[in-house]
């Protein structure tokens, strides 16, 4: 199915307040100087208390950052309303906005969306609710998690969006009953490209992202299990080795090496600081 992409900025536009909507919620977006702040906030909605997170980006440490560019709050409003849209499961939005100066460049914006109940980033939720395969039910929770993270990023992918940042803090879960529930959450940097090369390139970030924590946390199997769903194919396929070397080749090239080098710096600065005592 093709996407209306008017009726989605559409949809998005019609979510937008003035930052004086703030003022309900004790938040003042100019008092905001770092890159971005969160707070977690109540407010009533029809007589019900809904718990939110508001969410302040703030652009005053470069004269012309977000000049005549679109702000940070839109395009995450826009993209948490087209997961919604395919049936990928993501918070509510409740509001977004932002301030302009005179010359047109964002100097604050502001995104508010409703809070998801009992749930923890997939990071923390993986060790606390299925750590392994000890029992049945920890290896049903991890296939069905594994499952709905490869049919998901194959519908966004569907629709030439990618994500750029899918990692498994930025992917709440929660156990209803029997079953994992996830959402989809934190999306500033995707978008939409139709050009062959970023299609393959925001392809494999995307997938590559994941297995950052994936090849931690999970074992080979399910590794080519995730791909074997994300390319609706046997997970013995040709298609699916092959296409789990290419996540491997470019995980390793763009993320593995930063890891390293950080892992270097966190331990040097260690041993400076036990030689300063």
């Amino acid at each position: 199915m093709l996407l209306n992409l008017k009726k989605l900025s559409d949809q998005t536009d019609a979510l937008r307040k003035n930052l004086s909507f703030l003022e309900q919620f004790g938040v003042d977006a100019s008092k905001v100087f770092t890159r971005s702040k969160v707070w977690q906030r109540e407010f009533t909605e029809n007589g019900v208390v809904v718990p939110v997170y508001v969410k302040v980006y703030s652009y005053k440490r470069h004269l012309f950052q977000r000049l005549w560019r679109t702000g940070t709050s839109r395009t995450e409003a826009r993209n948490l309303l087209f997961f919604s849209t395919i049936g990928i499961t993501a918070p509510r939005i409740i509001a977004w906005g932002e301030r302009k100066n005179a010359i047109g460049k964002i100097v604050e914006d502001f995104i508010i969306t409703e809070a998801v109940s009992d749930t923890q980033t997939l990071r923390e939720f993986i060790p606390a609710a299925c750590p392994d395969h000890s029992t049945p039910e920890f290896c049903k929770r991890r296939d069905s998690i594994v499952d709905q993270l490869g049919r998901w990023t194959n519908e966004m992918h569907a629709h030439n969006f990618y994500h750029q940042d899918l990692k498994w803090r930025n992917i709440l879960a929660r156990m209803n009953g029997e079953a994992v529930e996830l959402f989809w959450i934190d999306c500033p940097k995707g978008d939409f490209h139709s050009l062959p090369f970023r299609r393959k390139r925001g392809q494999l970030k995307d997938c590559a992202t994941l297995d950052k924590q994936a090849r931690l946390r999970c074992t080979q199997e399910e590794r080519l299990r995730f791909v074997a769903a994300y390319l609706s194919k046997p997970i013995d396929a040709p298609e699916v080795a092959a296409f789990c070397t290419e996540i491997s080749r470019y995980r390793q090239t763009r993320f593995d090496a930063e890891d390293d080098r950080q892992a270097i710096q966190r331990k040097a600065k260690r041993a400076h600081a036990t030689q300063s005592k």
